[in-house]
């Protein structure tokens, strides 16, 4: 069996929606975890924003589904000018840059992961196979969501990353360590030159979304939030819509390789 790890529910909506799933009993804190009733489904795991959150999701999900491989998938900030929202991003590699943005220097190649070749290989047929826009390159994990255009402007320049999320790199560090393939799958949410309002940074949140309500009063207080929040909602429904149509085709192409 193949475990999804993704952190938030919007990212994983469309993917449950299409297929057959039941949810797995006494899930840890308020993870969310389903379990494929089709044998050409993955598992799904759903952590939460952030690293911690990620890592212990990645340990229990190794625990429950004993898995073949992992992938880590999810929405990411785009760190290039040609990345649009929609856009795959399939990890060449994954490189973590703890801190803060204030600390930030040029990557030390030493915690750099590489995907496993056969996922890779699977991803790859995936995106062609499917005709999804899609880019190679890295993937930088943060410790805070990368919100302004200066900050992925930068990712991409100094470390020459294609993408910046905040999950990506632990679990591929976890499933390196205890020896399970893996490898990182991102669809663009938000564009390199794009600031976005901070009520998206929900790091060490769980995987349920924020209510009506928590919107309605951030735009109360901050008007001037209310278009760029309207335009991640399109850019979210874009994003959501590729990882489903992704997971797919993976899934077809990494049963035909394997």
């Amino acid at each position: 069996m193949i475990v999804a790890i993704g952190s938030l529910q919007r990212e994983a909506i469309g993917i449950i929606r299409s297929g057959d799933y039941e949810p797995v009993e006494d899930v840890p804190e308020d993870f969310i975890a389903l379990r494929p009733v089709s044998e050409n489904l993955p598992a799904i795991v759903l952590s939460g924003s952030g690293s911690e959150r990620a890592a212990r999701a990645t340990r229990w999900a190794i625990e429950e589904f004993a898995p073949e491989a992992i992938i880590s998938f999810g929405f990411c900030g785009a760190t290039k000018q040609y990345s649009k929202s929609g856009d795959i991003i399939l990890a060449a590699r994954v490189v973590d840059l703890p801190g803060t943005p204030f600390e930030w220097s040029i990557v030390d190649d030493t915690n750099s992961l590489d995907p496993d070749r056969t996922m890779l290989l699977a991803a790859r047929t995936a995106v062609e196979v499917a005709g999804l826009d899609y880019h190679h390159g890295t993937i930088v994990t943060v410790s805070q969501t990368a919100t302004t255009s200066g900050t992925k402007r930068w990712l991409g320049e100094a470390i020459n990353a294609t993408a910046v999320d905040t999950e990506a790199h632990v679990v591929a560090s976890i499933a390196t360590e205890v020896g399970i393939p893996w490898t990182v799958i991102a669809s663009v949410l938000d564009d390199q030159d794009f600031d976005a309002p901070k009520i998206i940074n929900r790091i060490g949140f769980g995987p349920n979304e924020r209510g009506l309500m928590a919107y309605l009063k951030h735009v109360a207080n901050t008007p001037l939030d209310l278009p760029p929040l309207m335009r991640l909602g399109k850019s979210s429904t874009r994003a959501s819509a590729s990882l489903t149509v992704f997971m797919s085709a993976f899934m077809t192409a990494h049963a035909a390789l394997t």
